[in-house]
Order: C-alpha cells, then sequence, then structure tokens
C-alpha cells in the first residue's frame, strides 16, 4: 500500500529542512552509504521508513549535516546528505522512524485525530535512546552499513 502524495509531503518536508535539502556544493566530501535494515533478522520493507544519521558529537563528528535516507522493497537504504549521495566521513547515531501506512481513528473517541502505529520500537525512533551507532569511512567492511533492529 502506498502513502498518497500529500502524506509522502508531510513526512518528508520537516526532514528535507532538518537535512537542510537544497544545494550540496558546501557539504564536502562524502562516502557512500547504503545497507540493509532488518528486523529480528528480517528485511525491513516499509515504505514509511526513514533514516537520518545524526553526527556522534562524543565521538568527534561535528559536521551540520545530517544525513537522510529511505528504504527500497527490499529494505536496502542508500544515503544523502543535501542532493549530494553518501555521508561525510564520522561516527553517527542512526534514528529509524516508520509507521503504518493508514491511520486509524481513536478508538476512544472518534473526535480524537487519527494516529498509526510505529512499526518499530520506540528506541529507534530518537537520538537520544537509539543504540544504533555507525562509522562513516572510505572503505568499510562488508556489511558495515546493515543495521539490524529487534522489536
Amino acid at each position: 500500500m502506498k502513502l498518497p502524495p500529500a502524506w509522502r509531503f508531510v513526512l518528508l518536508f520537516p526532514l528535507c529542512l532538518a537535512a537542510g535539502c537544497g544545494d550540496a556544493s558546501d557539504v564536502g566530501q562524502t562516502w557512500p552509504v547504503s545497507g540493509k535494515i532488518t528486523v529480528d533478522d528480517e528485511p525491513f520493507t516499509a515504505q514509511s521508513t526513514i533514516l537520518v544519521f545524526k553526527p556522534d558529537a562524543s565521538k568527534g563528528n561535528s559536521s551540520p549535516f545530517e544525513p537522510t535516507g529511505s528504504v527500497d522493497a527490499e529494505g536496502v537504504y542508500t544515503l544523502k546528505t543535501k542532493s549530494k549521495k553518501g555521508a561525510p566521513p564520522g561516527w553517527y547515531k542512526v534514528v529509524v522512524t516508520a509507521r503504518e501506512e493508514a491511520a486509524t481513528v481513536h478508538p476512544k473517541s472518534p473526535k480524537h485525530r487519527p494516529t498509526s502505529k510505529s512499526l518499530v520500537h520506540a528506541r529507534y525512533g530518537q537520538e537520544k535512546t537509539t543504540p544504533l551507532r555507525v562509522e562513516v569511512v572510505e572503505k568499510p567492511e562488508p556489511g558495515a552499513y546493515d543495521l539490524k533492529l529487534k522489536h
């Protein structure tokens, strides 16, 4: 099931602002970043999945850029920083969000706004709580950017 175009805009616009969509000339050096996302060892393919790599200052990454990506039908993601492919080198905390595509009316009151359920555990959706850490390097080991989530 696909998200209506209006919902895609609503979900992606804030990320675009945070990542600074637009001219990529000031990003500097980036390295390709692509990997597979699994949840409980199964490929995760929700179309609503969005990844944000947050620079990890505690490990020396002071980049002002937050590379972002989405997932394809095989559970593979590829990052961009602004409009440039890849991510600047350094350590990142990885934030992953994915929501049900169909919102439901609140069960106790139809007057409440429709809500959608998260498809990944909440700990992955915030920079403070995500256990996912990745170092972007020029020549990563195979599978270095794979993300293994648990329910």
